[in-house]
């Protein structure tokens, strides 16, 4: 069954590989015969970014772009996205060309023919899906991820992986979703997981680009996801309790 996929990627300031990245992916998804469409939702972005994403949809009428209304952050894109997407089926994918499009058919292919909920990326099941992922990043992530699958008791590791795919029906009911930063990747799933939604975990590819510029602010990271992580572990404890 073709069932419509929305492909959606939040960007600020990634007009040197949008155009590239957008094409990749609308080859790879035409080649399968996929019904699908591409947003973007952009940050209010100050280079190029918009105007070669307006420049691509007026021959293409599988991609458009929307602004995100709300304070700027990645969450908020996300949230943005999730609302004006037209597919039965979300996919999270991020535009610096980090995450393989044939990926997203291997997703779309676990939902749809095996009926899950949710499918999840781990980069690291086996050795040389990764290129030059940053040492320092890798160990932080390694530990973060670990910790984090322990606290939840869960055997996915590689909760902070932002490429994921769901059924839109699933995210609709984990609404109201309250992280406006990177780590909604951690709160959907993990919502996703506590309340028994069917979910695969499957290989992805993933590579540093070029175009990537790290931003990494410790603090920050750790605020925003250690907040995001205790309302995920209260809203399990309420959410277990009222369904026993």
């Amino acid at each position: 069954m073709n069932k419509k996929l929305t492909i959606l990627i939040p960007t600020y300031r990634e007009g040197k590989i949008i155009d590239t990245s957008i094409e990749d992916i609308n080859r790879t998804l035409k080649k399968e015969e996929i019904d699908f469409e591409i947003i973007v939702i952009d940050d209010n972005s100050n280079d190029q970014t918009i105007e070669k994403i307006n420049q691509i949809s007026k021959t293409n009428k599988h991609i458009r772009v929307v602004l995100n209304s709300s304070s700027k952050g990645f969450g908020n894109s996300i949230i943005e996205g999730i609302k004006r997407a037209n597919g039965e089926i979300i996919c999270f994918v991020m535009a610096d060309q980090s995450d393989s499009p044939k990926d997203i058919i291997n997703y779309y292919n676990e939902i749809v023919l095996n009926d899950f909920d949710c499918v999840f990326g781990d980069r690291w099941i086996k050795k040389d899906l990764v290129e030059n992922y940053p040492k320092f990043k890798f160990y932080i992530n390694r530990f973060g991820n670990n910790v984090l699958s322990s606290f939840f008791n869960i055997k996915y590791t590689d909760l902070t992986n932002s490429f994921k795919m769901y059924k839109k029906s699933v995210l609709l009911e984990l609404f109201p979703l309250i992280s406006h930063h990177f780590s909604i990747t951690v709160e959907i799933p993990l919502k996703a997981i506590s309340r028994g939604y069917s979910y695969k975990i499957i290989p992805n590819k993933w590579k540093n680009n070029i175009h990537t510029v790290s931003n990494l602010n410790l603090r920050h990271v750790f605020v925003t996801y250690s907040l995001i992580i205790i309302y995920c572990l209260i809203e399990k404890y309420f959410f277990i309790k009222k369904h026993n």
